[in-house]
């Protein structure tokens, strides 16, 4: 195939040129690669906070009521339903909690510990004691990390709970958690038949906590639920409508931005056929008057564009990967700021389709890139390229 010797001793006779053109591929690729993997990191860390501290269904009261009455009906006929693995009636308020000198204000909840752990798997968030132990006993705590610390408390202190307008509660503090978000300044745990005497609240619950099989069809589960047993039911994709909303509109620019980088790889390549074909017009024009035809001029610069573009996605995937594993190493402390949603470190996730996405569309742009100088090559008039007009 003679197209391709011509494409090869062409690059080979523009050594810079092609180099440069290989490097611009090459450095466009790796770029997108590490923000990509950035990208997927973050939005797969940011979705499984939201998912995972947070229940998939909420079960709220009527309207105009406070509390859901015969809970435990409601929870046994929303077990039921197809796809829900676990209900988990719940009971919340405001209290103030003292240790010592230290006092804080808390957003306490009373659960039934093994329900609500199937919910939120809490016990994988716990860095001290265990959540299940609330099970087993009948004047315990768990405080969020950030509350604990802010009280002085650890575990196996004893803390003052006060219920504004009801009876106060001495508890021991049985675990500490830890949930990686905003909820661990003021959070608490302890058993529901305590809150529920602490509140006179017997009979009632504040809601019901609700996981499905499947986080991505709790709004389908919801509606469900709500049409079945009047009681509003809201997903955690209607709850956080605005994240997913802003996570969508990110992508779109970042996409851009993708494109962007990519073009400015692909005029690198242009830039170097197109000097390649003026400074080759007489050989362009011999072979056309030896009988190639526009076709062969034509291929000639596409494999030339191929060949360029090729070498620079290997070597931009090598360099992606070096880059990624690099900066994966460290782990780099984000600052705490609500932009983050609570994430700590700066998270990085190596995806097969980062990769695949980004060779697959540069190699499009790069040969998108290699037109415009073939057909300037085949569009040469014979005689003039020869004679160098």
């Amino acid at each position: 195939m003679y197209e391709f010797r011509i494409a090869r001793r062409h690059i080979f006779s523009k050594r810079r040129n092609a180099a440069f053109s290989v490097i611009a591929v090459a450095l466009a690729i790796t770029v997108i690669v590490v923000l990509m993997s950035l990208m997927s990191g973050f939005q797969a860390d940011l979705i499984d906070k939201t998912v995972e501290n947070s229940p998939h269904i909420t079960i709220s009261p009527e309207e105009d009521e406070d509390f859901v009455h015969l809970y435990n009906h409601y929870t046994k006929t929303i077990e039921d339903f197809p796809k829900v693995v676990v209900a988990s009636p719940f009971l919340s308020g405001q209290v103030a909690i003292t240790y010592r000198d230290d006092s804080a204000g808390a957003n306490i909840y009373g659960v039934i510990p093994e329900a609500e752990n199937e919910v939120l798997n809490l016990e994988e968030d716990m860095v001290e004691g265990s959540f299940l132990a609330l099970s087993r006993t009948n004047s315990g705590v768990v405080l969020g990390d950030n509350l604990a610390a802010k009280l002085g408390a650890s575990t196996g202190d004893r803390v003052d709970i006060t219920v504004p307008g009801y009876i106060d509660a001495s508890l021991q503090v049985i675990g500490i958690i830890n949930t990686g978000t905003a909820l661990d300044e003021s959070l608490a745990y302890t058993k529901l038949p305590l809150l529920q005497d602490l509140a006179d609240a017997d009979g009632v619950v504040s809601g019901i906590s609700v996981r499905v099989s499947d986080p991505y069809i709790a709004d389908d589960v919801a509606k469900n639920i709500e049409n079945e047993i009047g009681l509003e039911a809201t997903s955690w994709i209607e709850n956080n409508s605005e994240l997913l909303e802003l996570l969508n509109t990110q992508l779109a620019v970042t996409w851009i931005y993708y494109l962007l980088i990519y073009m400015t790889a692909g005029f690198g390549i242009a830039n170097a056929l197109i000097n390649i074909v003026m400074e080759k017009k007489s050989e362009i024009g011999m072979l056309m008057a030896m009988g190639a035809s526009k076709r062969s001029i034509t291929l000639i610069f596409v494999i030339e564009s191929s060949i360029l573009g090729g070498v620079g996605l290997i070597l931009g995937i090598l360099l992606g990967y070096l880059s990624i594993l690099l900066i994966g190493s460290y782990e780099i402390v984000l600052p705490e700021s609500e932009f983050y949603f609570g994430l700590e470190t700066l998270p990085l996730k190596v995806d097969l389709r980062n990769f695949v996405y980004a060779t697959s569309f540069a190699f499009v742009i790069n040969l998108l890139a290699g037109i415009y100088p073939a057909r300037k090559a085949s569009n040469l008039d014979p005689v003039e390229a020869i004679e160098g007009i």
